[in-house]
Formats: C-alpha cells, sequence, structure tokens
C-alpha cells in the first residue's frame, strides 16, 4: 500500500503557519490562519485555483475579510497546531485516493468547514467546496 505524502509546499505552509502560531501563543482560528496562507501565496495551487474563480482582487478581498474575522470573532482552538494540521491531513487521506495532499486538498476542506471565515467569504462569491472540486478537475484535465 502506497502512503499518501504530503506535497512539500504545503509542508512548508504547515510548517511556517505552526512555527508562527506557536511563537506567537496564538490558539484560534487554526484553519482560517491557515487558508491565509494558502492565498497569500501566489505560486500555490489553491492560490491559483481561487484565482481562476474570484480574480486577484477577490483574493485580496477574502484575504482582508477572513482577518478581520479572525480579529473580530476568533474561534477557540483546543489543541495544538501541529496536532489539528495533523488530523486535517489524515482526514483528507482517510477520504481520499491520491498519491499527494495538496494546498487545494486543504483548501477544499477549509471550505468544506462552515464554522470558517474562509468559507463564509467564499460563499459570499457563490463558491462552494463542490466548486472547487469542479475547478480543480477543470485544471487538471
Amino acid at each position: 500500500m502506497t502512503q499518501t505524502r504530503i506535497s512539500s509546499s504545503l509542508e512548508a505552509i504547515i510548517a511556517r503557519t505552526t512555527s508562527n502560531l506557536n511563537s506567537k501563543s496564538i490558539t484560534t482560528s487554526y484553519r482560517d490562519r491557515l487558508a491565509l496562507e494558502l492565498l497569500s501565496d501566489r505560486s500555490t495551487f489553491a492560490y491559483q485555483l481561487i484565482e481562476m474563480l474570484v480574480g486577484e482582487c477577490g483574493i485580496n478581498i477574502i484575504l482582508r475579510r477572513v482577518e478581520r474575522a479572525i480579529a473580530t470573532n476568533p474561534m477557540r482552538e483546543l489543541d495544538m497546531p501541529e496536532t489539528h494540521y495533523e488530523a486535517i491531513c489524515s482526514h483528507i487521506t482517510d477520504r481520499i485516493t491520491t498519491p499527494c495532499i495538496s494546498t487545494v486538498h486543504i483548501l477544499h476542506f477549509i471550505a468544506d468547514d462552515s464554522s470558517t471565515a474562509l468559507s463564509a467569504e467564499l460563499s459570499n462569491y457563490g463558491i462552494l467546496s463542490e466548486d472547487i472540486d469542479e475547478a480543480l478537475c477543470r485544471l487538471t484535465t
């Protein structure tokens, strides 16, 4: 059985986000903070996919609104960031068959979680997690 790996760009983003959260003792909104990192990096597949759906200006608006939501209504987390992100990756590998988890898989997971600010902001643009699936299919075929 082949083990699913995490893409190097996603691994780096998770490591950077985890390090920032730990160094600043932040214990809120882990998923939205990871989403901010994913969509702030133009080289990620997640950024490219959302740019295709809402454009660069739309991404900038989404980022600002998610940042504001984190500041005004943060979600309290009960675990450590590394544990939280490992659980997300594990959940994804249990649900889909892919040789590699990418930034889009994480983006889809966060967008599918209606408690996240990212999900709410994408919904304001009429984008649901299913739309991310469809866009992914268009980009990969």
